[in-house]
């Protein structure tokens, strides 16, 4: 089941190679997370997966930071859990401009 949550985007990379023989096409965003507990305040960045690096082609042209719809799934192995990146719609700018569609 895919989550909308809406984020603001800080940063993002992506890589596409071979490392040791393995095909790899990966991206990642940089996100705003609120920071909480007794001693926290403020924000953070934390880093999150995206399917694949066209999530990252599909926004490296907006001007960072930019507000962003993000669809995000769960995934599991079992033992592991992890939360994926799965779309990217921005919405606007952080200063309150509106950002360009992406292509």
């Amino acid at each position: 089941m895919e989550m909308l949550a809406k984020v603001t985007i800080r940063g993002a990379k992506l890589f596409r190679g071979n490392l040791d023989g393995k095909d790899i096409d990966s991206g990642k965003i940089f996100t705003d997370v609120e920071l909480s507990g007794e001693n926290s305040w403020g924000v953070c960045t934390q880093e999150m997966k995206c399917e694949g690096s066209k999530l990252i082609d599909g926004i490296k042209h907006n001007s960072f930071p930019f507000i962003a719809e993000i669809g995000v799934v769960q995934k599991s192995t079992g033992s592991k859990t992890s939360m994926v990146v799965t779309s990217i719609k921005p919405l606007q700018r952080e200063a309150g401009k509106q950002a360009p569609a992406a292509a």
